[in-house]
């Protein structure tokens, strides 16, 4: 049977080589565009058939209980030169090492749902110039986010609810410094799937500025809004799993609080800009802020093999109460999701 199978599979490839050599050059590229385009095609069902029994795998999870999900991004870097007369530090090393992680735990039942999302980003950076450490890698964080949350609630229909949400949005090293927590009640719409929308107009919002304000904390009565969205689908035979974030409050009244100065890298400024230490005998500034804020976060992964590939994190968060311009962050480096 082997060897009938040799001979079958040889003079295939014969007969195919023999009528290569037939084929003029226009031909042959007809015939390699005509199966460039059925592998496509072939692609195509691929992955169409694979979204299919994804979808049916999301309701079957639904049915069954709970749906968690996790995924992961770890960026590592390194870098160094040596008299390299065109760096600002001619001489000088880095590392830094980036975490992030998104998880969530929901629970859908025909009258009632329960939503918990975590998400953790955390990083840290070391240079040494000149031979001059910059101390442990561990001692110079950059990046440091913990959001949690949790959203019950109690469904009208298919796409409403009247919920109840808390959540604490802060820093693992500087708890509530800056930070927020916020515990209210509202509405909760479901317009397509995988996407939560949380409408709670009765909202109590509490801010701490965490950088050694006159004002250590403030509350307000408010609107609470936020927007949960997570997929995963396939591209090209890969996976891609998307999970983001946009959650905000909005107070009912413009009182605004005093709350000190400082410079974009964090140290307390005078009214004149100096740093304010402790033998300059200058006085840190203060400013007025309102509590009124939003935070966007959202999470990529491209998975490459057996849920290992490459991930990106970014962030964009205003609060004048922390600091008045725009923050900004970022990550990217190997993922892995489950």
């Amino acid at each position: 049977m082997m060897k009938k199978l040799f001979l079958l599979t040889l003079m295939s490839l014969t007969f195919g080589l023999l009528s290569a050599q037939d084929m003029t050059l226009e031909e042959m590229k007809a015939s390699k565009a005509e199966l460039a385009a059925k592998i496509a095609e072939s692609q195509a069902v691929v992955d169409a058939t694979q979204g299919e029994l994804d979808a049916l795998q999301k309701k079957i999870n639904q049915l069954s209980g709970w749906m968690t999900g996790l995924s992961g991004v770890v960026g590592l870097n390194f870098g160094g030169s040596n008299q390299w007369a065109a760096a600002p530090n001619p001489t000088a090393t880095s590392q830094a090492l980036a975490i992030g992680v998104t998880g969530y735990a929901n629970r859908e039942q025909p009258k009632y749902f329960w939503n918990n999302k975590l998400i953790i980003n955390k990083a840290w950076q070391k240079v040494e110039t000149n031979g001059v450490s910059g101390g442990d890698l561990f001692k110079n964080g950059t990046v440091d986010l913990f959001n949690i949350s949790s959203l019950a609630g109690y469904k009208l229909n298919e796409k409403i609810a009247i919920s109840a949400l808390g959540e604490l949005n802060t820093s693992l090293e500087n708890f509530l410094e800056p930070g927020t927590f916020d515990i209210g009640v509202g509405v909760t719409w479901k317009p397509i799937t995988n996407l939560v929308v949380v409408i709670h107009p009765l909202n109590y919002h509490i801010a701490w500025s965490g950088i050694g304000s006159p004002v250590s904390s403030a509350g307000s009565i408010g609107a609470k809004i936020r927007a949960d969205y997570q997929d995963e689908f396939t591209f090209v035979g890969n996976k891609i799993a998307w999970s983001s974030t946009l959650t905000g409050f909005i107070p009912y009244t413009s009182d605004e609080n005093a709350v000190a100065v400082i410079d974009k890298f964090g140290n307390p400024v005078d009214a004149n800009g100096v740093v304010v230490t402790e033998d300059n005998g200058l006085v840190q500034d203060t400013r007025l802020a309102g509590l009124s804020e939003f935070t966007w976060l959202n999470t990529f992964s491209f998975q490459v093999w057996k849920g290992i590939g490459v991930g990106a994190t970014f962030g964009l968060r205003s609060a004048e109460f922390e600091f008045e311009d725009l923050q900004t962050f970022y990550t990217i480096g190997l993922s892995y999701t489950l």
